[in-house]
């Protein structure tokens, strides 16, 4: 559910960015922040200049360590050079035709893919043709395949990654004699749940006349300063649209926000990853993945600067972003701010692993933006590093991060025990011996008989005596509810007790519960008046539904005996809810079976009283008590239907009405 509401709020911000955010800027910066939701933050980056350029219908742009632009000019079958933006040369023209891939080495060898020719193009520096070869003869390279290049890369061994066009078995590697090596990086092909079902019933002729569930092809590359390749593939989730592969072929970018129609990436070395999408939005994340800025906005005709209509290419030079736009024809400049120097500047020394020299640099991003949730990230690892573990839990809470929180509690737990352990074994000692004396001394002076005296009394009440009657079904579940059956143990006053005390502890349970453990990052986002409605909704439907249903089957059960046994079924939960909640503050994730499997067994233990509870107070055999709980909680979920059905239909006459008492005073 949070990932379908993170979906939607992302749709939504992406379609602000074309709301102009300041003077100078005709798009809103945005910032990974609390929740896992983007929120607004300073510029990162400012539209610095638009180039035009003598071109057409580019497809993608190179940029070397010195400032050197080559663009791969599609509409005009040629390669072009571009010294601070100015034409110096231009090569392939009469051999190339329809350029859509460009890569240049460091001795400013040329590598081109030519979509027309469906050819690679190996140049010189000064544009003459070295090599050129097409689909690979090798039989690896799979007899139908076809080999329809449209990007390049060449890592330090002057291996060739290609982007063949419908490649589902991923990159295609070659060398530059035109050899095949192999396929790299290949992407997975999405299972549905319909997809499994066909394959388990469907014939192999059925199964023939659907299309095969391949692979999406990867549709653009990138290749960083330790010859780890990137890649993105439009069409796919968001969240996994960019790849980043180790040398065997596995991907270590993680599930990160991103976009479907992502065009170019690049990968500086700095570590900053930077994606432009199809409709002008950048995105830019560290090498962990970690989302930094979201900027950009299309531009749809008011020819603001640092809008863009078809962006093709994307690439880094120095405190600058350029951007290639195929249908403007022009490079669209963006220049870096201080804000997000200070960002970089920080970033870059925290992938070094220099956390407490970053720690500066992103104390002074959260004067900026105190909900640039990387920089508490980045405080709380400089603290865990240094050892002060208090500051790291803050500054791990802050960051949301429950992996580091627990890392810095254990180091923290461990140097509280290592000073009070041995304290706490010797006062339980003397406790425990203290108490076995006066247990001696009160079987000889009976020093207790005037409490235990006054302990029945109280007894005696009415209320007190269903409170002791639960911890009777602890060991004697079946009979007990034979007594309430029988009107002998139990009311229907201690029973809304009950429940009043497990809302009370549900609530509690939520504020109670360890951050480690807690489903709520923050007890803000905590909405006690939805748990009580939630609970109460859920405890009527029981209670109602299992009724009705048991009229029906031959149940011999009343409304009393069904409301107070159900009370009396969830005394586990009752019970145990805030010791576990309790226990979780002292826990780690590496104890997290303890919590998860108390959790199960108090669960699991209500459900079997509540079983139980059906099956005596109904007078059910086994196999009827199922079937009677299946009937319930299909007639709940009715229930539930019903309300929401009616609530639709109320909600449309309600418009109706107001509509027309509307028509109405407007023509009166």
């Amino acid at each position: 559910m949070k990932r379908v509401i993170q979906i939607v709020l992302v749709i939504g911000v992406i379609a602000l960015t074309a709301v102009p955010a300041a003077a100078q800027t005709p798009y809103t910066t945005w910032a990974w922040g609390p929740r896992g939701f983007l929120v607004r933050t300073q510029d990162a980056y400012t539209p610095y200049a638009e180039i035009d350029l003598p071109i057409s219908g580019a497809e993608d742009m190179f940029v070397t360590a010195e400032g050197v632009i080559y663009v791969a000019d599609t509409g005009n079958g040629r390669i072009l050079r571009l010294d601070n933006f100015q034409e110096t040369a231009s090569f392939g023209e009469g051999v190339l035709q329809g350029p859509t891939g460009v890569f240049v080495d460091d001795d400013g060898v040329i590598y081109v893919a030519d979509a027309k020719q469906d050819n690679i193009f190996i140049l010189d520096a000064n544009g003459e043709v070295l090599k050129q070869f097409g689909r690979p003869a090798e039989p690896l390279f799979g007899k139908n395949r076809q080999f329809l290049p449209r990007k390049i890369a060449v890592d330090k061994r002057q291996n060739l990654y290609i982007i063949s066009e419908g490649s589902v078995n991923g990159i295609v590697q070659m060398n530059t004699n035109g050899n095949f090596i192999g396929y790299f990086g290949a992407n997975s092909a999405a299972m549905s749940l319909k997809m499994i079902l066909q394959r388990l019933f469907l014939t192999e002729e059925q199964l023939a006349q659907f299309i095969k569930n391949e692979a999406a092809s990867p549709s653009n590359l990138e290749i960083d300063h330790q010859s780890l390749v990137f890649t993105i593939t439009a069409g796919t989730s968001m969240w996994e649209s960019i790849r980043r592969f180790t040398i065997a072929g596995k991907n270590i970018f993680p599930e990160t926000l991103g976009s479907t129609a992502f065009r170019d990436l690049d990968v500086s070395n700095n570590g900053l990853v930077v994606a432009v999408a199809a409709d002008g939005v950048i995105f830019e994340y560290d090498l962990t993945g970690t989302l930094l800025f979201v900027f950009g906005a299309q531009d749809k005709g008011d020819q603001r600067l640092g809008t863009v209509r078809n962006p093709t290419a994307v690439a880094r030079y120095g405190e600058y972003l350029y951007v290639l736009d195929k249908e403007k024809n022009a490079i669209v400049v963006y220049e870096t701010t201080a804000f997000a120097r200070q960002v970089h500047d920080g970033v870059r020394l925290y992938m070094e692993g220099f956390y407490q020299e970053a720690r500066p640099y992103f104390e002074d991003v959260l004067d900026y933006n105190g909900s640039f949730i990387m920089a508490y990230q980045a405080i709380a690892d400089a603290y865990f590093k240094e050892g002060h573990y208090p500051d790291a839990l803050t500054f791990y809470r802050y960051a949301e991060d429950r992996d580091g929180y627990s890392q810095a509690f254990w180091e923290l737990r461990n140097v509280v025990l290592q000073q009070y352990l041995g304290t706490a074994i010797i006062g339980l000692a003397v406790f425990s011996l203290v108490f076995q004396t006066g247990k001696r001394f009160d079987r000889r002076y009976r020093w207790s008989a005037p409490a235990r005296n006054w302990l029945k009394r109280v007894r005696a009440i009415k209320l007190v005596d269903d409170f002791v009657f639960m911890f009777r079904f602890i060991k004697q579940p079946a009979d007990s509810f034979y007594y309430i059956k029988h009107n002998l143990r139990g009311s229907l006053t201690f029973a809304f007790i009950l429940y009043a005390w497990v809302i009370v502890v549900r609530v509690l349970s939520l504020y109670l519960t360890g951050f480690i453990f807690n489903p709520y990052t923050l007890l803000a986002d905590i909405r006690p008046e939805n748990e009580i409605v939630s609970t109460l909704v859920l405890l009527f439907l029981w209670n109602t539904a299992n009724y009705l249903v048991s009229t029906i089957s031959d149940g011999e059960g009343r409304v009393r005996d069904v409301i107070i046994g159900t009370a009396y079924s969830l005394f586990p939960f009752a019970l145990f809810a805030l010791p576990i909640a309790l226990l979780s503050n002292v826990l780690t994730l590496n104890e997290v079976f303890l919590h998860s499997f108390s959790l199960n067994l108090m669960w699991a233990w209500t459900a079997i009283m509540l079983f139980i509870m059906v099956k005596e107070i109904h007078n059910y055999t086994f196999s009827d008590t199922v079937r009677n709980v299946l009937i319930t909680l299909f007639t709940m979920g009715l229930f539930v239907l019903t309300g929401y059905i009616l609530y639709v239909l109320f909600n449309q006459l309600y418009d109706f009405i107001t509509a027309v008492a509307q028509e109405i005073r407007l023509r009166g």
